[in-house]
């Protein structure tokens, strides 16, 4: 039908549907008939739930071969926002500035990788004309509304440095690696804070040469949790392929969403702590020695947490929002969970039977796993691979929990352990994990 003239929806059988509207196209509609079964909702914890082959499928689980990273050029520290936000820029009164200065001189944040150059926000607002191209270095100073762009002008900076930052770690990866990359066979991408048509998985192929891939597919909008959603289907490649090489990469441009009209604090600190970066991973069946996963695992916190992490397109970019109840969600789910999690992932009890990577979300994240009465009696020196991403890169979404496993991973020569358990969570609000052990 595409090379030819003739209509896609042929002119009779459109004239039948026209003549008999009791015929439709499909017979379910939005005001459709009530379905005979009862859909009982969830209530409390769902998950993790597991496949009856469980044991026959951890065999086929691939090895993470390499980690990689990409970063833009220009950084974010506390001093950025406290000049931003507490300045005429931003419509905020006395008790939000104050309430800013605090948090981003407490995060545990020093610098935020970020693709917009923050010397703009010492400079006064230009006039607005449209003839000005947007860039990294004017995308807030020539916005119609002052200090606020528009979405379509965000865009355009998210598919500048999305492409860069992602092959920019596709390279890294492969050079930490050392193989031959026209041996990868699988392409796998995620990004959830900006999207383009073709997507970022053509960009690495074209970019690469990757000229011997059998499949390629973009797992987007899964946030936090990203990495987990791309690296499930990267095990799904390598179990039904065993010669399967899969390449992944996680990436996100958030330095375009920050917002002057976000009022709720918990918006405003969705647009303080997240940055910008790209990380990868290369997969395959690996050998002795190297380090395997265990399945991915998914746990579902109940409905009523669904708005405790979302993202939301607006006119002015995306809406990141970061509810005060998430970290109190997290350490709900975890504290009569996370001995069943070690034991399932990586066959241990005790919680310093092994290294930990924990996503490094935000300061009240990794600090449930300091608490008391969880009883995982984790010190700092035990999570430092996660606070140190945090402290130099604040929180990449996605890409963040791929740094803390390279360092969790390079920490194991001094702790001398040989299993890592990682743990993330992302919008659902939603819980996941898997284990690394070294492959016999």
């Amino acid at each position: 039908h595409l090379l030819s003239s003739t209509p896609f929806f042929h002119t009779q059988n459109s004239e039948v549907i026209q003549n008999n509207p009791e015929i439709m196209l499909s017979s379910q509609r939005l005001s459709g008939q009530e379905s005979a079964y009862e859909y009982k909702p969830i209530d409390g914890l769902q998950g993790p739930c597991k496949s009856t082959l469980d044991e026959e499928h951890r065999k086929k689980m691939p090895c993470i071969q390499a980690i990689g990273q990409c970063y833009p050029d220009y950084e974010f520290t506390p001093e950025t926002f406290e000049k931003l936000y507490c300045s005429d820029k931003f419509p905020y009164d006395a008790k939000i500035k104050d309430w800013v200065k605090k948090l981003v001189h407490s995060s545990g944040i020093e610098t935020i990788p970020s693709s917009i150059n923050p010397a703009q926000f010492d400079e006064p607002a230009i006039p607005y004309d449209p003839e000005i191209a947007v860039d990294e270095h004017n995308l807030y100073r020539r916005a119609k509304d002052p200090w606020c762009p528009t979405t379509k002008e965000r865009s355009l900076i998210w598919e500048k440095f999305a492409p860069k930052l992602t092959i920019g770690a596709a390279k890294d990866v492969i050079r930490e690696w050392g193989g031959d990359p026209l041996s990868i066979t699988h392409v796998i991408t995620n990004t959830s804070s900006g999207t383009h048509m073709p997507g970022l998985d053509l960009a690495v192929v074209d970019a690469l040469g990757l000229r011997n891939v059998r499949q390629r597919i973009c797992v987007d909008n899964t946030g936090c949790y990203g990495s987990f959603s791309a690296l499930t289907v990267a095990q799904a490649f390598c179990a039904a392929e065993p010669d399967a090489v899969v390449l992944v990469t996680c990436t996100e441009v958030c330095s375009v969403h920050i917002n002057k009209h976000s009022q709720d604090r918990s918006e405003i600190l969705g647009n303080i702590i997240f940055g910008d970066g790209a990380t990868s991973a290369i997969l395959s069946a690996g050998k002795t020695g190297d380090w395997q996963m265990s399945p991915i695992r998914m746990i579902t916190a109940p409905p009523s947490t669904r708005d405790y992490v979302t993202v939301k397109l607006t006119d002015e970019g995306y809406l990141l929002y970061l509810s005060k109840y998430l970290a109190p969600c997290l350490h709900t789910a975890v504290k009569p969970m996370w001995r069943d999690m070690l034991k399932d992932s990586l066959g241990v009890k005790d919680s310093h039977d092994c290294d930990w990577a924990v996503h490094p979300g935000g300061k009240a994240v990794i600090n449930v796993f300091h608490q008391e009465d969880l009883e995982l009696n984790l010190s700092r020196d035990d999570l430092e691979p996660s606070w140190d991403s945090l402290r130099h890169h604040g929180n990449l979404a996605a890409p963040s929990i791929l740094l803390v496993i390279k360092a969790a991973l390079e920490r194991t020569k001094d702790t001398g352990k040989d299993k890592v358990f990682v743990i993330g969570f992302g919008p659902g609000m939603v819980i996941k994990y898997y284990g690394l052990t070294r492959k016999e």
